[in-house]
């Protein structure tokens, strides 16, 4: 695995940090609704911004190591040439359109800049730069594995 390998899954490893965060926050919510009939007030609120961190540090990871669900739907129909550059052409649209999804979280970001939540008081930028950050470097793992997959031989091309 190299450096870039090694920097997504230090960014799942946050994730995962968040996601413990939010399940030890939920268990007191809980404990606190049921047994002193005061559940935190701002646990919705945390549950959200920690939602858009868990997701959004972890997806290019999973893209990376292959874990996304991936559909044959059109094996049945294409030929065997033009299978080739199907999992190119599909990789580059996904980079397209998470560069696209960046873009607009990253101007949605700047425009939005003075939000704060209502309980918790935490301004917005954080998390929603975490949008854009998260969807540009799954943009790069997409338009890697689209290159990789343009320079794969296919089976029985032994040039």
């Amino acid at each position: 695995m190299g450096l870039f390998g090694r920097f997504l899954r230090l960014l799942t490893l946050a994730a995962g940090g968040v996601l413990l965060l939010l399940m030890a926050v939920t268990v007191l919510d809980v404990l606190l609704r049921y047994v002193f009939n005061a559940p935190l007030a701002s646990a919705w609120e945390f549950t959200e911004f920690s939602m858009a961190l868990i997701v959004f540090l972890g997806i290019a990871y999973c893209g990376w190591t292959g874990g996304h669900i991936a559909v044959d739907v059109f094996e049945k129909w294409l030929d065997r040439p033009s299978l080739r550059f199907l999992p190119a052409l599909i990789a580059f649209v996904g980079a397209a359109l998470f560069a696209l999804i960046a873009y607009r979280a990253t101007l949605e970001t700047v425009a939005t800049i003075d939000q704060v939540s209502n309980m918790l008081r935490w301004p917005h930028y954080p998390f929603r730069f975490t949008v854009a950050f998260g969807s540009a470097m799954l943009a790069v793992v997409l338009a890697i594995q689209g290159a990789q997959s343009l320079r794969r031989r296919p089976a029985g091309d032994a040039r």
